[in-house]
């Protein structure tokens, strides 16, 4: 463990590993997240310490973001697909961060690995709180501590697993075969670490023998910025089974997590008395610390540059292995700073063409403009803070023409076969990407009023205008039709897969509804079997898979638990969008713990709907936003939505509409005019808490 006496040697040896690695620029940013320093203290439940996870909602904070979680290989998770499964990641993006071209190569016991993941601002019992949400099933022996710190390692704790995975049970009600909803400990950057540079907030997992400053010195970050992202005190100490957030400005080097630590120290010097009448220098610990910092930054250097070369050499014989590019090496000649952009002289370089096996790079070009990187940088004032929408999305400016850049760092082979077919008024259109050292950019059409979850969020706190009733029905109604066109028009037909809130964009008068994120979409080539819907016989086609992607709260329950992928599972995640708009609250509040049918409530509500009554209204009516402008909210459009929403959220996918019955229904409701709430002094207006009425 670092002590503060230690900090004078440490001070000069990150100075001298600055200048030798190129003076890199710490991030000078304020404090974030207090360090969660007794995350073994089960019974604790107070979140001064982060136990219960890292606060989120400050003002100038992103309600969500990338970032990158770090796990460490053992025995029953020894390979990225193992690891990726446990932490809910796809585990082909698990293998670019880690350099790795196959995830089901075990993995040497002790190898660190680089989770990327999606982190967001979550309403939870106990407060809302940026985490990452995965899934586990107990097993004999498990208890939470046991799934806190050996299973997850320290990247959940036994506090918010009790609060959230038990909701409150006592913790010996922990059954096996039991499926825990996991909140994984992550963090987006504050406004002061975005406007200094910081790019993400890494989940690091402290080790045996990691000391603050092997930590930051692991990421090539000042120690005094990680302090301070953490709210740590001299002497910093810091313990196994937490986790410390590392703010970096770019995706983290999966190489600096698997060095090895610093050597320790050599015996301390024994210093001969002085000689009578002689003071003694005050000045030999600093020399002695200067000489020790010299050899540790040569070995950290020695090493770093050890493996660079190690690395650049590997994929240097796998392009030369190709046969193919030793033909490009003649012609690259001195465009080798155009390379890095990946395309030289306006074609695709191997790892571009690589990316896209089933794409031939004639389509991609003649369907899509290609980019270099440093028109992306024009466009954007160099990625500027000023110019960042919320997580890694850039407003862009093409001839005056605006535009969104996302910067990615996963397989973006799927989406851009997608998006480059696809023309279809509310669906994202993608104009163009680039690839950048190892990166992707994908530049697609701006939709200048964001994401609708942000926009809900914004109206309940009172920042922005709300929806208008007329308003929440169109944008139900855009997102229809976008299904719509990918389930029966669309050749082959896709599966959306990831339909929420926060893939609805908002872009011009109206305001209109477009949905983005393809990267979980799948292609319905597989079975087709005959289905008896409540409409009569329909032809349901399907197909099955093993990687379950999407966003907590909107997943169909066939997807999550069995793997089936079908436009009814789209369907279903409609269904919570349109709850969300018509209660203005998210979706992480409305299902709850997940457990079982979180709709079971909302059901009772519809069949109840059809006796009327006034006791049925106030509670049909405490469903509906408070947001709502007074006498905007037809009471008929209101229970014509809500039956609606109870036949999309059915638990069998057989008895849920198609999307083009959603949009008729839709379409229909625009119409709606009859008497509306709110429009006298006496309504019986209730607070709109909802209470009783979706748990």
């Amino acid at each position: 463990m670092a002590s503060f006496h230690d900090l004078t040697a440490t001070a000069v040896l990150l100075l001298l590993f600055s200048i030798l690695s190129g003076g890199l620029a710490p991030l000078q940013v304020q404090a974030q997240q207090p360090y969660g320093s007794q995350i073994a203290d089960c019974t604790n439940q107070h979140n001064s310490s982060s136990l219960l996870g890292y606060f989120c909602g400050a003002a100038g904070s992103a309600p969500s973001c990338p970032t990158f979680l770090t796990f460490t290989a053992r025995a029953q998770y020894s390979s990225l697909a193992t690891i990726g499964a446990l932490l809910g990641a796809d585990p082909a993006s698990v293998l670019a961060p880690n350099e790795a071209t196959g995830a089901d190569a075990p993995l040497p016991a002790g190898t660190r690995v680089l989770v990327p993941a999606t982190c967001a601002c979550t309403a939870t019992p106990g407060g809302r709180f940026y985490q990452r949400n995965a899934t586990y099933v107990a097993v004999a022996g498990d208890t939470l501590l046991i799934i806190a710190n050996n299973t997850f390692q320290g990247l959940t704790s036994c506090q918010a697993l009790e609060a959230q995975a038990l909701r409150g049970a006592p913790p010996q009600s922990l059954d096996v075969g039991q499926s825990l909803p996991v909140p994984l400990r992550c963090a987006c950057p504050s406004a002061a670490q975005a406007a200094a540079g910081a790019r993400y907030l890494v989940s690091y997992l402290v080790d045996v023998f990691d000391d603050l400053t092997t930590v930051a010195a692991r990421f090539g970050v000042d120690m005094g910025t990680v302090a301070a992202s953490n709210q740590l005190q001299p002497p910093f100490t810091i313990d196994p089974y937490t986790t410390l957030l590392i703010p970096v400005s770019a995706q983290p080097n999966v190489s600096r997590i698997q060095t090895p630590p610093s050597p320790p120290p050599p015996p301390p010097v024994v210093a001969r008395a002085p000689a009578p009448g002689k003071k003694s220098s005050n000045h030999v610990g600093v020399y002695i610390g200067v000489a020790v910092a010299v050899v540790v930054v040569a070995a950290i250097v020695s090493a770093g540059a050890f493996l660079a070369v190690r690395a650049r050499r590997r994929r240097a014989g796998a392009v030369l292995a190709t046969g193919e590019v030793a033909k490009k090496e003649s012609k690259a000649g001195n465009d080798r700073a155009a390379t890095s952009s990946g395309f030289t002289g306006g074609e695709f370089s191997l790892s571009t063409s690589e990316a896209f096996s089933s794409i031939s790079v004639t389509d991609i070009k003649s369907s899509l403009k290609v980019y270099t990187y440093a028109e992306l940088k024009a466009a954007t004032d160099d990625f500027s803070p000023e110019h960042r929408i919320g997580g890694s999305v850039y407003r862009a400016a093409f001839n005056g023409d605006a535009a969104a850049v996302e910067v990615v760092d996963r397989n973006v082979s799927t989406e851009v076969e997608i998006m480059r077919k696809i023309n279809h008024l509310n669906l994202i259109r993608l104009i163009g990407l680039c690839h950048h050292r190892g990166r992707w950019y994908l530049v697609t059409e701006y939709a200048e009023h964001g994401a609708l979850r942000d926009r809900l969020l914004a109206s309940a706190t009172g920042t922005a205008a709300p929806l208008t009733w007329a308003q929440r029905v169109h944008i139900a109604l855009d997102v229809a039709e976008g299904l719509r066109y990918l389930h029966e028009y669309a050749r082959p037909a896709w599966v959306h897969m990831d339909v929420s809130s926060g893939s609805v964009l908002l872009a011009g008068d109206g305001p209109r509804a477009k949905l983005r994120g393809f990267g979980a979409a799948r292609a319905i080539t597989g079975a087709t079997a005959g289905v008896d819907g409540e409409e009569g016989a329909e032809e349901a086609l399907f197909t099955m898979t093993s990687r379950i992607a999407g966003t907590r709260g909107y997943i169909a329950p066939e997807y999550l638990e069995h793997g089936v992928v079908s436009p009814k599972a789209d369907v279903y995640s409609l269904g919570v969008v349109l709850l969300e708009l018509v209660t203005g609250r998210d979706a992480e509040e409305l299902v709850g713990d997940g457990v079982g049918d979180p709709f079971v409530a909302l059901r009772e509500l519809a069949e109840e709907l059809d006796g009327g009554g006034d006791a049925v209204l106030q509670r049909l009516e405490e469903l509906v936003d408070p947001a709502l402008p007074a006498g905007s909210c037809p009471q008929d459009a209101v229970v014509m939505v809500v039956r609606l929403i109870e036949r999309c959220v059915r638990q069998d996918p057989a008895r849920r509409p198609t999307t083009g019955e959603v949009a008729q229904r839709l379409l229909k409701l625009s119409g709606v005019s009859v008497v509306s709430w709110r429009n006298s002094p006496e309504s019986p207006r209730s607070s709109g808490s909802g209470k009783g009425l979706m748990y």
